[in-house]
């Protein structure tokens, strides 16, 4: 298994232990009908069904080799989730929780499980980063989005 593997699977290990984070693609979910999209991430909830759910993807990498030592290898990921939006029911706040339950996720736990060295990036930025937040329309529902971005680091 490559170590690109084992790092999505890891992130989405750690996502999938979260409490009510909904449904967990390692991968982006591509469907031609708004209706056959939306089944891949609504969710049975305390409330009913909702639209509820992330995904990971590998967005980029940088390698780093400091003289004849093995490459360093930043990896930078994408977590994007998605949940139905009600005013009534005031899901923004519940939206908010679950992006700080995310974050918290990779701050108790830097390697995700041994399988990255660390999950600190170049730049001194470490665990899920918060780069956007707001409403959109998805598979024909009004939603909160969230952006995460996850820098790992391993050796290769």
């Amino acid at each position: 298994m490559s170590q690109t593997t084992q790092t999505r699977n890891a992130i989405v290990a750690a996502l999938r232990a979260v409490p009510g984070i909904g449904a967990v693609h390692d991968h982006e979910p591509y469907a031609n009908q708004n209706t056959t999209l939306r089944a891949l991430y609504v969710v049975q909830t305390d409330e009913g069904e909702q639209l509820r759910g992330w995904y990971v993807r590998r967005v980029g990498f940088r390698v780093v080799r400091n003289g004849g030592g093995l490459p360093r290898v930043f990896t930078s990921w994408q977590i994007r989730g998605f949940m139905a939006l009600s005013e009534e029911a005031g899901t923004e706040h519940a939206f908010d929780a679950l992006i700080d339950a995310v974050r918290a996720a990779f701050d108790v736990d830097p390697t995700i499980g041994g399988a990255v060295m660390s999950t600190l990036s170049a730049d001194g930025e470490v665990g899920a980063q918060l780069t956007a937040s707001g409403p959109v329309m998805f598979a024909g529902v009004l939603c909160h989005a969230a952006d995460l971005t996850l820098i790992t680091e391993t050796i290769e």
